[in-house]
This record gives C-alpha cells, sequence and structure tokens, in this order.
C-alpha cells in the first residue's frame, strides 16, 4: 500500500480523536498536545507544512489552558474576548492553519515567536512519567512564527532537528544538569568548601550545556532562534540578498525554501561555513542555483562583522514542558538579545488582546509605581539590608513591607494596585496568596520574584501538565514574570536585582562596584536601558556563578518602563 495513503488514514483517525477531545467539558490536555505532535509527525512526513505550523502551535500551553476550561461563563464579552484565545472551539482553532495566521497578523511585527517542541512519542501518552527521572534528548521540531503584517512574504517554517548523537554511557545534558541541581541542594552537606566546589562544577556544567545545545543538538537551525533586526536597513537586506539572486537568476525556488534562505542570511554573522551549507543541502533547487546563492550570502557574511553588535527586537520563546528546564537564554546567539519565555502562542495572543492599548511598537508601556516585599519570614536579613540600601540609594520611591508577612488580602491588593511588584523572598510568593484565587485576579502587574525557583515550572509525573506559579500571574493578566529556574544564592539572587533595577528604573543608574565593592566584584557599565528583556542581559552579569547566571529568566511579553 502506498505510504502517503497510510499515513493519510492515520491522519484522518487522529483528527478524530482530536475533534472528540475538543468537544469534552474537561479535556485532558496533555493527550490532546501529544495528539497534536503525532499529527504534526504525519504531516511533516507528507511535507504539508502548513498543517504542520498548526499542529504544533496546539502542541503547547496546556499547563494555563486547562485552567480556562474551568471558566465555563465569562461574564463580560471583554473576557470572553480573552478566553477564545486560549480556547480549543474559539474560530482561530476552527480556521486551522489560517486561524494560526490570523492570530499572528493581530499581533506586533517586531515580535518573533520560536517554538521548540520534542517529537511525538508514543510513550508519553500511554506510560505515567517518573517524577524524578530526566526527559530524553530526543528528536525536535523548530518552528518560527513572524508576527504583524510589516513582512508581508514571510510564512511560519517549521524544520525538524535530528536526535544528537551520544557515547554509549554518556550521561545527556538532562542527566547532567540533574546532577548539577542536586549536588547544590544538598541541604546535608554542611562543609563551606565542599559546597564551594559542587557550586563551581555546577557553574561549568551549565556552561557546557549552553554551548552543547548548539553544537550537539540545534547546530546550525540556530539560525531559527534569532529576532529580527531593529535597524530596517538592516532588516530589509536580510531579504534583499537572497531576492536579488532569485530575481536576476529567474530562479524558481519554493516559499519554503526561501524562507529557509532567510535565516541564512538573518544570522549569517552566527554561523561558521559548514553551517551555512548544512543548511543550503535543505533547500529544493538545483547545484548551480545553490551555488549563486552561497555565493551572494558569503560575500554578505564577509561584509557583515559589524553586524554582530547591531541589536534585533525580541524573540518570544516557547518550550516543550520537558525542555523548560535548559538555559536557553545563555546561549551563545542568544546571550546578549531580548528573550522571554511563553507557553504557547494562545498565551502570547491573550496577553496581547489584553494589555494592546498600552502596547506600542511591540513593548508595553509601564509605569514606575512600585512595592517592595524584602525578607517577609525574617530568614533572609543579609538579603533585606542589601536591597534596603539600594533603593534608598538610587532614589527608588516605593513604598513597601520589610521582615513582615503580607497577608493573603494585602498580597492580592498589592498585585491589583500596583505596576510592580518586588519580591526578594524564599519563592514565588505564592505561600501568602492560594492559586485559586490568584486565577480570579485581573491583573496588570509586573511580578519580580527573587526567590529561589520562582519561574520554575515542575514536573508531578503521571501524565499531567507541569505546574509553575508563572501560569497563575499570567493567567491573571500579568504582561511579564521575572523569576528564577532554580535554586540560587542569595547574594547572586540580589546583584541580579539591583542591576536590572538600576539600568530599567527612571532616573540615572549608579555605579553598584563603587557602592558596594565587596558584593559587585567586577566594575561595568550600567547604561540606562528602559526595555526590560534588555536588562536583564546587564544584571546577569553582575552574578559571581554562572549557574545563577543561567537561572535568571522572563515569562511573558515586552515590556519598556515610561519616564
Amino acid at each position: 500500500m502506498d505510504p502517503d495513503a497510510v499515513c493519510r488514514t492515520v491522519l484522518n483517525e487522529i483528527e478524530e480523536c482530536l475533534s472528540q477531545i475538543k468537544q469534552m467539558p474537561l479535556p485532558p490536555f496533555p493527550v490532546y498536545e501529544n495528539t497534536n505532535k503525532a499529527a504534526a509527525y504525519i504531516s511533516y512526513r507528507l511535507k504539508e507544512y502548513d498543517s504542520v505550523a498548526y499542529y504544533l502551535s496546539e502542541a503547547h500551553g496546556g499547563g494555563i489552558r486547562s485552567k480556562l476550561s474551568l471558566i465555563m461563563n465569562p461574564d463580560t464579552a471583554s473576557k470572553k474576548e480573552l478566553n477564545d484565545c486560549l480556547s480549543l472551539n474559539s474560530e482561530y482553532v476552527t480556521k486551522r492553519y489560517h486561524g494560526l495566521v490570523e492570530r499572528l497578523k493581530e499581533m506586533p511585527s517586531e515580535w518573533t515567536i520560536i517554538q521548540i517542541t520534542k517529537n511525538y512519542n508514543p510513550k508519553d501518552v500511554v506510560t505515567p512519567r517518573p517524577t524524578d527521572k530526566p526527559t530524553d534528548v530526543s528528536e525536535l521540531f523548530i518552528s518560527r512564527y513572524q508576527c504583524g503584517q510589516k513582512h508581508k512574504n514571510i510564512e511560519p517554517l517549521t524544520v525538524k532537528v535530528d536526535k544528537p548523537k551520544t557515547s554509549l554511557g554518556q550521561k545527556t545534558i538532562f542527566e547532567v544538569l540533574k546532577k548539577s541541581l542536586e549536588d547544590t541542594n544538598d541541604r546535608q552537606n554542611k562543609d563551606p568548601s565542599a559546597i564551594r566546589n559542587l557550586r563551581d562544577s555546577a557553574s561549568q556544567s551549565i556552561k557546557n550545556i549552553s554551548q552543547e545545545i548548539h553544537t550537539s543538538w540545534i547546530k546550525h537551525w540556530i539560525c531559527m532562534l534569532l529576532g529580527n533586526y531593529i535597524d530596517e536597513k538592516l532588516s530589509a537586506e536580510v531579504y534583499s540578498v537572497i531576492d536579488n539572486v532569485i530575481e536576476q537568476e529567474n530562479m524558481s525556488i519554493s516559499d519554503r525554501g526561501r524562507m529557509i534562505l532567510y535565516q541564512i542570511t538573518n544570522a549569517v554573522v552566527q554561523l561558521t561555513n559548514d553551517e551555512i551549507n548544512n543548511i543550503l543541502k535543505e533547500v529544493d533547487c538545483s547545484p548551480e542555483d545553490m551555488n549563486k546563492f552561497e555565493f551572494a550570502i558569503n560575500k554578505y557574511k564577509l561584509n557583515g562583522s559589524h553586524l554582530m553588535l547591531k541589536k534585533r527586537h525580541s524573540v518570544l520563546l516557547i518550550l516543550d514542558e520537558h525542555l523548560e528546564c535548559l538555559p536557553w537564554e545563555t546561549m551563545p546567539c542568544l546571550r546578549r538579545h531580548p528573550v522571554s519565555r511563553v507557553s504557547s502562542i494562545h498565551i502570547v495572543h491573550r496577553l496581547y488582546h489584553k494589555h494592546k492599548d498600552s502596547i506600542q511598537n511591540g513593548l508595553m508601556k509601564i509605569k514606575n509605581q512600585g512595592y517592595y516585599i524584602l525578607n517577609p519570614d525574617k530568614s533572609l536579613s543579609n538579603a533585606e539590608k542589601r536591597m534596603a540600601s539600594f533603593l534608598k540609594e538610587r532614589n527608588v520611591n516605593w513604598d513597601g513591607i520589610q521582615s513582615q508577612e503580607p497577608t493573603s488580602e494585602q498580597f492580592s491588593s498589592l498585585l491589583k494596585k500596583n505596576s510592580i511588584l518586588l519580591y526578594c523572598g524564599h519563592g514565588n510568593g505564592t505561600q501568602y496568596l492560594h492559586s485559586l484565587d490568584l486565577d480570579k485576579l485581573d491583573l496588570q502587574c509586573i511580578p519580580m520574584l527573587f526567590g529561589c525557583s520562582s519561574a520554575k515550572h515542575t514536573d508531578k509525573g503521571g501524565r499531567s501538565n507541569f505546574v509553575g506559579a508563572s501560569y497563575g500571574y499570567l493567567k491573571a493578566g500579568c504582561p511579564c514574570v521575572i523569576g528564577m529556574l532554580w535554586n540560587v544564592t542569595s547574594l547572586d539572587a540580589d546583584n541580579s536585582a539591583r542591576a536590572m533595577l538600576n539600568v530599567w528604573l527612571p532616573g540615572n543608574p549608579i555605579n553598584l562596584q563603587e557602592k558596594w565593592p565587596k558584593e559587585f566584584l567586577d566594575q561595568q557599565d550600567y547604561p540606562i536601558e528602559r526595555e526590560l528583556l534588555r536588562s536583564l542581559a546587564i544584571a546577569r552579569k553582575t552574578t559571581r556563578s554562572f549557574f545563577n547566571y543561567a537561572a535568571l529568566v522572563a515569562r511573558g511579553i515586552p515590556v519598556i518602563m515610561t519616564d
């Protein structure tokens, strides 16, 4: 029997399953996501790339979409509009690929959404996961979704990344990460020297993982991960280098081939010649045409050394739940640029609709109206002193509390009344506000959670979605959440917080190394940086350990401070 015919038969059966899931009052989202992965895998084999883009977009976000399914009757039209962004039965989903494109066109053209999805594995559907077992390194799909209507000829692009080859007995990056986190969290170890050595070792392991994601796994497809240049002339050149060759040589090339070539020129200074050649092999053209593209690209690269330092627009990074634990932002190609994590296109779309009146040039405007909570359980007295001293020196005129636990009503009120909530304590603050109460709130606030594992998504095992406090904050409407992927040392958490606020808040930054030389060891510049995601890159540099450097992440949409 024809293999394509078999694939189409199976795909029809999968579609029937998806249709039944959508009709359930409480859909099993992990099953829905895995079924969409299966559909994407088969569609990729059939080279139906529009369907691949749609199915993969539906394979994410179950952790936050499941919260919506509990809301049966939204009480206002605006809430219904927001909930439609997440619903399995909205027009966007019913229209499939065309609905996906509609979502993308509604959002700012400055945003590029990059989605990284683990390939379908039938075991994920039928086998409950143990909570303490690291995930396997597997095939990936990388999808690039360009938002807005500015780039007329840009379509969603998906590529498949092969499973990396590993030597027998060699630990995977997930196993190395798990051991590093366990070593640094060992409460039984009281020897300061041994603890320091373990942290140094963990720091080197995280640095190696950051590099290995590129060299051993993503490889040449790092070209898919970069945002567009802010400079419109440079952005136009990315396309014209390729378009000129096609027009001058009167070539016939598929839209997919053109999209792949654009990725090369957009990332050309980040790619080696071997990586460029490997990408070119994915383009459906003759050897003669490939040589012409290679010549034009190499000429562009030769004259493009200045491109390495050019600013780029934000990347919104959608990660498979099993890939969330990795430090993607610290990859060399992303380290300098603004990156924020989001759970799915649906969540980005919902946040855009909620805050669109405050969004200009792809940035949501935030007022300097903040509140701080320092050391609420009285166990971090040094951290309290460091942060209080900084807020005073930097003339941050916020109200706040120190060495005092907020009540649930107070914590809820602070989130509702303020644009920024700075939390320097243990965890993510939800010990003071139950997740069910958080779900009921309608917020505009940015929680800055400088506590251990405050932005972590936790695997509870079984067949459930991962869980995390950031789901609740984003579901409540918070445009962005700042936090830590894992446990960090108190001093580096405080350094990150101070450096970030120093350059981001209105007024002139102060010299942190001059004020606190024993805490900020390296002299560095503190330029004014009103874009929050860019300020994180400055904040990370003040950490003493790469382990702590890599823990700081943002979740949500790009924001900018207004003076």
